[in-house]
């Protein structure tokens, strides 16, 4: 019938404009994402193995749109935990010099990442924003550089996620600890 087939030509000409807008809708919600795994690749960043907690706690614990996750100790490429005082050469009881201790916080920092991903099924494209960053270094008494021994964590946050990365920071030091330097981190995401 001649009906049905002006019918047919009109839907088809009212579907192909639509068709296009959904496309474009598309296309610009794809262009926003952030596609963190990508990003991390074409960066030449790769993430630790997830390690799962060893006593009778959990890495992360979700409150609302929060992860809490505990603190990831400084550990070499080798996934060993480096221990000893962090100091400045000359300094009595140094072991870890402050440029290999802000390398441990670096580590801490994909270890975190690492962790957060796997309790995102590995869609990091889900964080929100990283909310706070705590790091804690096992320095002497007279140590003064834990900030810069921590940028090691929070600018490899920045690197991998970008302004999501950015994050409000404590800084301390600490008479004794398991590891030379330790982090941990509060992130709000989306689901």
């Amino acid at each position: 019938h001649k009906s049905d087939t002006m019918f047919a030509v009109r839907s088809v000409r009212h579907a192909a404009p639509i068709a296009s807008l959904l496309r474009q809708r598309t296309m610009a919600q794809s262009a926003a994402m952030v596609h963190t795994e990508a990003h991390m690749k074409e960066i030449g960043i790769t993430l630790p193995d997830y390690q799962d907690a060893v006593w009778s706690y959990v890495k992360a614990q979700r409150d609302g749109d929060k992860f809490y996750i505990g603190d990831h100790v400084g550990q070499d490429e080798n996934a060993v935990t480096v221990r000893g005082k962090v100091g400045e050469e000359g300094m009595v009881g140094a072991e870890v010099s402050p440029e290999e201790a802000e390398l441990l916080a670096r580590n801490a920092g994909l270890r975190l990442l690492s962790t957060l991903s796997h309790y995102l099924d590995g869609d990091l494209d889900r964080v929100d924003q990283v909310v706070k960053v705590v790091g804690i270094v096992n320095g002497t008494p007279d140590f003064r550089g834990h900030g810069k021994v921590i940028n090691g964590c929070s600018d490899v946050l920045v690197e991998v996620l970008g302004d999501r990365g950015r994050h409000a920071r404590t800084c301390t030091g600490s008479g004794s600890l398991p590891a030379a330097v330790t982090c941990e981190m509060v992130v709000r995401v989306k689901d």
